[in-house]
C-alpha cells in the first residue's frame, strides 16, 4: 500500500490521540517569551535537566504542546521543553 505525505499527516492529526498526548501546533505563528528567560528542559518535567535557555526576543519554533509544556527548537538547534505559561503566541505577528 502506498501512503502520501498528506494521508500520513491526516492520520496523525486525526487519529484520535488522547488529550494528554503531544499534539502538533496546527497553525504557524510567531511566539515570544513572557519572562526574561525560560529554561529549556530535556523532558516535559520541572526537574528535568536544563539543556538551554530562551530569552525574551529570541527566535524559536514551537513543535508541539503537551500538558502545560511546549516542545521548542531554537535557531541554534537546541531542542527541548519549556513551560507553556512562559511562552505565548503572538497572534498579530507573522512567522
Amino acid at each position: 500500500m502506498c501512503y502520501s505525505p498528506t494521508s500520513i499527516t491526516a492520520t496523525v492529526l486525526n487519529g484520535g490521540t488522547p488529550a494528554s498526548a503531544p499534539r502538533p501546533v496546527q497553525r504557524p505563528a510567531a511566539w515570544s517569551v513572557v519572562a526574561l528567560a525560560v529554561a529549556i528542559r530535556a523532558r516535559a518535567q520541572s526537574d528535568a535537566t536544563v539543556v538551554g535557555v530562551l530569552r525574551r526576543g529570541d527566535e524559536f519554533t514551537v513543535l508541539t504542546t503537551a500538558a502545560g509544556w511546549r516542545h521548542v527548537t531554537t535557531v541554534d538547534g537546541v531542542t527541548g521543553w519549556a513551560e507553556a505559561a512562559q511562552i505565548r503566541r503572538d497572534e498579530h505577528m507573522r512567522p
